[in-house]
């Protein structure tokens, strides 16, 4: 099955994602999606319904994916590139801001967290973000030590 390639070219290509944020919004462990993309362990059947939903992929491009169609072929010859991938992203953007919609409706805090980012330039944003990542990663990882203790 060539579905972890597949789904590598159009995380990359279409989407624009790396791999880390794509196994985020997965469940899974970045280092599992990394196997699968390299086709070093096969994409459990389960996860493929998931991933259609999560990354709001289209029919046509997840058929071809799961065929091990090359990507690049199925939609119309005269849709560029470039169209190609913004009208995928624009699905996904959409469908992630529906799933997570509750949550900044809900938390004011996440509200005023974005707004406050919205303000910086874009370095200062990328550093900003990285940062407040970097925390939210050790304070995962010390919650799942102290579950295990």
């Amino acid at each position: 099955m060539h579905f972890g390639k597949q789904f590598k070219e159009y995380r990359e290509e279409y989407l624009r994602m790396k791999q880390l944020e794509a196994a985020h919004q997965l469940k899974i462990d970045p280092a599992a999606l990394s196997n699968y993309e390299r086709n070093e362990r096969g994409f459990p059947n389960d996860l493929l319904p998931i991933v259609k939903e999560t990354f709001a992929v289209p029919d046509d491009y997840f058929l071809a994916m799961v065929l091990g169609t090359p990507l690049k072929s199925v939609r119309d010859f005269k849709m560029t590139q470039p169209a190609k991938t913004s009208e995928v992203q624009e699905r996904y953007m959409n469908s992630f801001i529906d799933r997570h919609r509750q949550l900044f409706e809900e938390s004011s805090e996440l509200r005023e967290f974005v707004s406050l980012a919205s303000l910086l330039t874009e370095k200062d944003r990328r550093i900003f973000l990285n940062s407040n990542k970097a925390l939210l990663t050790l304070i995962h990882k010390h919650a799942k030590e102290e579950d295990t203790e």
